[in-house]
């Protein structure tokens, strides 16, 4: 697996956490180059890695500065840790001063200007971050440190993307973090059919719940779940229930059983009655290809809470 770093500001390719999931990493190709000052050299750097690394075997990891860039890799499985879409302020706040870089790069630069075009440069590309539509927003994770002392921007993260979780820290990761909490979920995102979307059992389906038929993030796609029961005996006292009657909007109510797949038996599978956005009462199959409920949280290896804001 291909591991894309991009580290945060003022920092290089050589920062402690590049050279950590080098260590931590031995059997993927991890690629931590020093990002350029200039957010436009910058951008064509990520056109210049999505050019030679394909979205299918990799996954791109930024901090902070490296975050919002990462977050423009579309299509690509990401991990955006305490990330900053608005370095221009912390650069505006130090206009006209030279600052230090933390790593060695790879040029011998040890310094940069903060000019007024820097400043201007990455306030226009900022403001093109949400005229953008992300062709893979459910394949993002945010990563926000609860004692985040530089910025905080998971409100506007969740404006964008689904699913995000905390660690004990700060803006800049630890060893520890890294080990506990970035590493797992770097191998959970490795797998090849992975999912952020975890969904609810048939059995903890109850009344009220929204799930989806097809796309999830469509809205028009959105079941609202009256009942559920199993098979063709359930579905036709639905039948004798609700057949010829009125919906509560005044549509009329014209069931009919749903088609199965082969294999399917039509006594034992899970079904469910309720409606589409905007369109009469149904009954459904529940599970893959039918209706799906989402889990709000999830674990992932058993002690990271993965949250759901959408």
């Amino acid at each position: 697996m291909n591991i894309i770093y991009l580290h945060g500001l003022s920092s290089s390719g050589q920062a402690n956490t590049a050279a950590l999931l080098r260590k931590l990493l031995p059997l993927d190709n991890v690629i931590t180059p020093d990002i350029p000052v200039s957010p436009i050299k910058a951008l064509q750097l990520l056109l210049s890695l999505a050019g030679e690394y394909h979205s299918d075997n990799t996954i791109v990891i930024g901090t902070s500065m490296g975050a919002m860039y990462a977050s423009q890799m579309k299509g690509y499985r990401r991990i955006l840790v305490n990330p900053a879409f608005h370095v221009s302020q912390l650069l505006e706040e130090n206009e006209g001063k030279e600052l230090q870089f933390f790593s060695k790069r790879e040029d011998g630069a040890e310094s940069y200007m903060v000019t007024e075009t820097l400043c201007h440069e990455f306030e226009e590309m900022e403001a093109n971050l949400e005229c953008v539509d992300d062709s893979a927003p459910e394949s993002v994770i945010g990563l926000f440190g609860d004692a985040d002392e530089v910025c905080d921007c998971r409100d506007e993260y969740c404006e964008r993307y689904f699913y995000w979780t905390t660690f004990a820290g700060g803006h800049r990761l630890t060893e520890q973090v890294i080990n506990d909490i970035l590493i797992p979920i770097i191998e959970w995102l490795k797998s090849p059919d992975f999912s952020l979307r975890v969904y609810l059992p048939f059995e903890s389906i109850t009344s009220g719940k929204i799930g989806f038929i097809g796309d999830m993030d469509n809205y028009e796609n959105a079941y609202k779940i009256y009942k559920k029961g199993i098979g063709r005996k359930w579905y036709e006292e639905i039948v004798r229930e609700y057949q010829g009657k009125k919906h509560y909007d005044g549509r009329d109510i014209d069931l009919h059983f749903p088609t199965l797949s082969d294999g399917t038996d039509d006594e034992t599978v899970q079904l469910v009655y309720g409606n589409r956005y905007c369109r009469t009462p149904s009954v459904e199959i529940y599970g893959a290809g039918g209706v799906q409920v989402t889990e709000g949280q999830f674990y992932i290896n058993n002690n990271i809470i993965v949250n759901r804001d959408r």
